[in-house]
């Protein structure tokens, strides 16, 4: 029972000084929406064949807007968010179809920034999952209070599939 005691002993300091080496290096969040606690839906959720499950977000021309990622500055990081990076995956049925991939920062009033980071700029073969992917400097004087939101805009006239989402944040 004694030896028991030490080598649990052992093992938890192994792992603790294991852990102190490793910095965090950022915040991330992702969303495959399998869960979508804390993401914000304006009714697009969708049972089928997603990038990786069975349920994605479709937006259509009517319904432009995908889920979507909000929190204010401050409850992402206690330090100044300086820079993101962000992903989501995309269906187009064609070639023609349009996407844009959305970060933006709003205050109460008005939008502070907001960067698209459309599908007309990349080759999207029809009918198959690509990736879309954009990065964004936050300025210094950012208003902690305010909002940021990251989703997909239907931009186009046809129906867009829209999957696992991630976001990287380093201060």
């Amino acid at each position: 029972m004694k030896n028991l005691i030490i080598i649990s002993f052992i093992a938890m300091a192994m792992l603790t000084s294991c852990s102190d080496k490793k910095k965090n290096t950022g915040l991330t969040f992702s969303n495959d929406l399998e869960n979508v606690s804390g993401w914000s839906d304006g009714n697009t959720l969708t049972v089928g064949l997603g990038h990786s499950g069975k349920y994605f977000s479709k937006i259509t021309p009517e319904n432009q807007y995908s889920f979507t990622f909000h929190k204010p500055l401050k409850d992402i990081s206690a330090k100044r968010v300086k820079k993101a990076e962000y992903s989501v995956w995309v269906n187009l049925p064609n070639s023609t179809s349009e996407a844009t991939l959305v970060f933006s920062v709003d205050s109460a009033s008005k939008s502070m920034m907001w960067i698209g980071t459309s599908t007309k700029e990349l080759a999207v073969a029809p009918n198959k999952w690509v990736q879309i992917k954009g990065k964004a400097t936050l300025p210094a004087n950012m208003n902690r209070e305010n909002e940021l939101k990251i989703y997909v805009w239907d931009n186009g006239k046809d129906p867009v599939l829209v999957d696992d989402f991630e976001i990287s944040f380093k201060d």
